[in-house]
């Protein structure tokens, strides 16, 4: 699954569920369809293991 990157409380929350980061980053191509971002956003890959 992706998690916006600066969203360190819904990361942290994932973590607790057992998932963990696999340090792969992913761009956010929104294509203008949210307006400008105040900063750039960047997706964090993150898997649970089984």
């Amino acid at each position: 699954m992706t998690v916006i990157s600066t969203r360190s409380e819904l990361i942290n929350w994932y973590e607790r569920r057992g998932y963990s980061f696999t340090g792969e980053i992913q761009p956010f191509h929104d294509h203008g369809r949210f307006g400008n971002p105040r900063q750039p956003i960047e997706l964090i890959v993150m898997e649970k293991m089984v």
